[in-house]
């Protein structure tokens, strides 16, 4: 199978041909929201039968606080906890999404909107004919799904769900991204280790992923807390993370890497990690 690197355009680095297809971004986004689903399921059944008591999974007051901020709320800064909540949600979290978000559904979404773009020869007549433009259509579709996904009010959960659920996430993350990456480089033939890094481009990837941080971080945050501020009775979160997706897929676009698009994302993640810590 060839991997020769495309010149698609030539403001970006030279890109590797995406060779998944629609079915195989389907199956792996299933899979881990049916993980997910099963380790809530689980956790729950499994504390409730610990306490002998069904209170536990009928909670009934909602919050619009993120569950990991629930957790170090209620943890009273207890090391394993704060090791599961770093683990979760800096490690595992970030390499899970980037992984589907990124590299699966936008790689695949950009090869998609590039055929279009090439079968439609007035493209430049239609009225919105920025849609045709090289990523933006990929790079929109995926944030707007990624906000959305962080969206909605949470249930108020008791510090031992709260702490297995996390546990259960994080694990599930880590098998995906590795699941992930056997089944494309075992069952497509992908060569996918050259999506991720290239050795020659590490210390970049990792510098330019800082410098983006530092540059855009104050936007994110700010506006976050506009938001939270003048809107506490609702989940905020999808408004700031939208523009942060935006960020993520434009470096994807640009890099045809994963690595400084995990280290990005960890950045952020490490950060708002911190700043609970401190304020709890």
């Amino acid at each position: 199978m060839k991997t020769e690197p495309s010149k698609q355009f030539e403001y970006v680095e030279k890109r590797l041909p995406v060779f998944w297809n629609g079915f195989d971004v389907f199956l792996l986004f299933f899979l881990w929201l049916a993980l997910l689903g099963g380790v809530t399921g689980t956790v729950l059944h499994f504390v409730s039968e610990q306490t002998g008591s069904v209170d536990v999974v009928q909670p009934v007051k909602t919050t619009t606080h993120h569950p990991l901020s629930q957790l170090l709320e209620q943890s009273k800064k207890s090391p394993i906890i704060l090791f599961v909540a770093f683990f979760c949600g800096v490690l595992t979290a970030p390499v899970a999404e980037e992984f589907l978000f990124r590299l699966l559904f936008q790689g695949w979404l950009e090869k998609r909107s590039n055929d279009w773009r090439k079968s439609c020869q007035y493209s430049k007549y239609f009225p919105l004919h920025f849609l045709f433009m090289p990523g933006f259509f990929s790079i929109f579709i995926v944030s707007i799904l990624f906000a959305l996904a962080h969206g909605g009010k949470r249930m108020e959960q008791p510090v031992d769900i709260q702490f297995y659920s996390m546990v259960g996430i994080g694990v599930v993350n880590l098998f995906l991204f590795c699941f992930g990456i056997f089944y494309l480089t075992v069952i497509r033939g992908v060569a996918v280790q050259k999506f991720i890094f290239r050795a020659n481009r590490i210390i970049f990837d990792i510098f330019i992923a800082a410098g983006i941080f530092l540059v855009s971080s104050p936007f994110i945050f700010s506006l976050h807390w506009l938001l939270r501020n003048n809107f506490p009775d609702n989940v905020t979160d999808p408004a700031p993370l939208f523009l942060f997706s935006i960020i993520l897929g434009v470096l994807y676009f640009w890099t045809g890497r994963l690595l400084p698009c995990i280290m990005l994302h960890a950045f952020l993640n490490g950060f708002s990690f911190a700043v609970l810590i401190f304020s709890i």
